[in-house]
């Protein structure tokens, strides 16, 4: 069995074993379905080649980290796994976590951006745990706890933190005076339920930047979410889920004042109400 000596599960030895890692489990929300509905309209090749091109886009996300004082690129090691529609992502951690939490916050809001810009919305959790990843297995209890959270609480797009990811965000934040003042004051928001997930719309928009490029990225996420509502309008199960994106990405919008209405998505345009019964019932 072949195995890549850059991937950070790589042993001299050739043992495998796990090693306390960062653990990203996410799926493509419809995917299964989309694959089979490719198979039945004669366009499967069309789909595997847009999803395997999002997937390069978004695995070079991965591959560099900014050094905060001298702003240089180098090459970070991280690894990825997919199969079907799941994604698993390991970074090993070092003796600074909270510098590879911030770094995962921050990369795997771009991943999930850059997927939803391809019309792949994620659907995940992040763990802290233990971690084995190479060309065959991927395999471990932060495998386990990210899957568990992602299958029972993440439920809408949005890429949530498992219990020992909060318990160790807490603890980070709790060095701050204000967590106001935290990294993760600004790429971490609470839903309605009470989960943790990651803002990655928060990775298109420069800080108090009034105008520029970011803002027409913003306007390309409306459309995308707003195609999805008009799409799935007979689907309520599917379109409740593209409806809480709606609400998030207006939510994102109304964080900066300065973004016109027309940033926002009206999205009541979409759904469909009930009608009176005019006919014979098939």
């Amino acid at each position: 069995m072949s195995f890549d000596k850059k991937n950070p599960y790589f042993q001299e030895d050739g043992v495998p074993k796990t090693r306390k890692s960062v653990v990203v489990f996410a799926d493509i929300l419809g995917f299964t379905n989309e694959m089979i509905k490719a198979y039945d309209e004669n366009r499967a090749d069309k789909l595997l080649t847009k999803l395997h091109s999002a997937l390069n886009d978004s695995y070079k996300l991965l591959k560099y980290k900014v050094d905060k004082e001298d702003m240089w690129l180098f090459q970070k090691l991280w690894a990825t796994k997919t199969f079907t529609d799941n994604i698993v992502i390991g970074l090993p951690i070092s003796e600074n976590v909270e510098d590879d939490m911030e770094e995962v916050f921050f990369h795997v809001g771009l991943l999930q951006h850059s997927m939803t810009m391809a019309g792949f919305f994620i659907r995940g959790a992040i763990a802290i745990g233990d971690l084995y990843i190479d060309d065959d297995i991927v395999f471990g209890g932060g495998l386990i706890e990210a899957y568990r959270a992602e299958n029972q609480l993440a439920r809408d797009p949005r890429i949530i933190l498992a219990p020992s990811a909060i318990d160790y965000n807490n603890l980070h934040i709790s060095d701050y005076l204000e967590i106001e003042y935290s990294p993760q004051y600004r790429v971490l928001l609470r839903d309605v339920d009470g989960q943790i997930f990651l803002n990655y719309l928060e990775n298109i928009l420069p800080q108090g930047h009034e105008s520029g490029p970011f803002h027409e990225g913003l306007l390309e996420h409306k459309e995308i979410v707003e195609k999805k509502l008009e799409n799935f309008s007979n689907d309520p199960i599917i379109w409740n889920k593209y409806a809480w994106v709606a609400n998030y990405h207006n939510y994102f919008c109304g964080q900066y004042g300065y973004l016109h209405e027309s940033y926002k998505i009206d999205h009541e345009k979409f759904r469909k109400n009930p009608t009176r019964i005019t006919k014979l019932i098939n």
